[in-house]
């Protein structure tokens, strides 16, 4: 089995809007490679950003997901291919209510299994005061729809850069994370996203992979090989191996 995980896309309602920063018949060629090259694509969350209504709150994420895949069918067709997988983040939470999309997901063979979330829920600043949280991730789809698109990419660049420098590695809470996870779920590995910065991290239970992130233009993701128990990082240009198996 063959699986590819990109997450972080943060499509919005208008291209003036959002993060995204692709041409989407680009990018939707892009998502159909992957496809022809692999047996399940895992979109792992944040792939809309459902938050970014003009009104905070569930029913309006809601609402505001509809209307950002009514705008975009190219994403909508290809998150309804067969093959994909949506699992949720914290910017498309709603898509748990509206498209069924789960919290989590498990994909492997008997040699080598791996689980997929978005990862905010070990995100320490979020876990500490989410509702806060939630009111950030709003307040920058209200600058970008205020026209102040810099400003709201300079906040996000260094909420990026400074969590970044504080949570990552293996000694992290994301890693830290994974290691628990592998040794409950019996996974030997855990592949994550939400923090835009593409990494590995090889733990006493097993391996934490994130695959970075799909907006401002670029293509990281995460290709496995469950077969063989190895994959690949593509991180631009850069291509780091990973081996799945002890």
């Amino acid at each position: 089995m063959r699986v590819a995980a990109l997450s972080d896309l943060h499509v919005g309602l208008e291209s003036t809007t959002d993060a995204f920063c692709h041409a989407p018949a680009d990018f939707a060629a892009f998502v159909d490679t992957l496809l022809a090259e692999h047996d399940r694509v895992v979109l792992l969350g944040d792939v809309l950003t459902a938050d970014h209504a003009a009104r905070w709150g569930a029913r309006f994420a809601g609402e505001h997901l509809r209307r950002i895949l009514d705008a975009h069918a190219w994403l909508a067709d290809r998150i309804a291919h067969p093959r994909v997988v949506y699992v949720y983040g914290n910017h498309d939470l709603a898509a748990r209510d509206v498209l069924g999309a789960p919290e989590r997901v498990v994909l492997g063979t008997p040699r080598c299994r791996v689980l997929f979330v978005h990862g905010h829920q070990f995100d320490p600043v979020a876990a500490a005061a989410l509702p806060l949280a939630h009111l950030g991730t709003w307040t920058t789809g209200r600058l970008r729809a205020l026209g102040l698109r810099r400003l709201a990419q300079w906040f996000e660049d260094r909420d990026v850069e400074i969590k970044d420098v504080r949570f990552r590695g293996p000694g992290g809470p994301y890693a830290r994370a994974a290691d628990t996870l592998c040794r409950e779920e019996s996974v030997q590995a855990v592949v994550m996203g939400h923090t835009h910065c593409a990494r590995v991290d090889v733990m006493p239970s097993g391996v934490s992979l994130n695959t970075g992130s799909c907006s401002v233009g670029r293509r990281q993701f995460v290709s496995l090989d469950l077969e063989r128990g190895r994959g690949v990082l593509v991180r631009g240009f850069e291509r780091i191996p990973v081996s799945l198996l002890k």
